[in-house]
């Protein structure tokens, strides 16, 4: 092997054999679509705190903005970011919980997956069984929980609920900012 590829190869071995990556595997086989949505909730809630972040920094020294405005900018930026980081996890904690994820998914879904319209594919479809009908639900179930709570944390908690409680808040923020400069 190459000294490149030792030095590519050793780090990766050592981390892929590491005990928090254990961790991670066990968690994955426990529950993967739980896992997987968690996951995917993490990366854009990290992504959105960088972001928060970064746009701050840049405000701060954003010579095309207004020194008097800077402060309001940098606290509308920092309000909205802190905002749609909790909401998101908000959203996933109360969204993530099974029985509120079968309370959400029967009313939505449900009633196509009742004997009556098991009844009616099963005329059309004799192969069906019952066994194939419920494997149906609870794969349908699955990715509409991971699509719903996905929506619910970016959607709804990110474009719906933080702008409208976000701007009214970065004027006392913005206040608080200027007390202290």
């Amino acid at each position: 092997m190459s000294r490149i590829g030792k030095i590519i190869e050793t780090p990766i071995k050592k981390f892929a054999n590491s005990n928090l990556m254990e961790k991670v595997c066990k968690q994955y086989r426990e529950n993967n679509s739980k896992f997987i949505t968690g996951f995917s909730v993490g990366a854009l809630v990290t992504k959105d705190a960088y972001g928060c972040f970064e746009y701050v920094r840049q405000n701060q020294n954003n010579k095309n903005i207004p020194p008097e405005k800077r402060k309001f900018i940098s606290a509308l930026d920092l309000l909205n970011g802190t905002m749609m980081i909790g909401t998101q996890l908000l959203a996933y904690a109360t969204i993530a919980k099974k029985t509120t994820q079968s309370k959400i998914f029967d009313k939505a879904l449900g009633k196509y997956f009742n004997a009556k319209n098991y009844k009616k594919i099963k005329a059309k479809t004799p192969e069906l069984t019952v066994k194939d009908f419920k494997t149906y639900k609870d794969n349908i179930s699955t990715a509409f929980t991971h699509l719903f709570t996905l929506a619910t944390t970016t959607i709804l908690a990110k474009r719906v609920i933080v702008p409208l409680i976000a701007t009214p808040m970065a004027d006392k923020l913005k206040d608080k900012f200027e007390k202290n400069a």
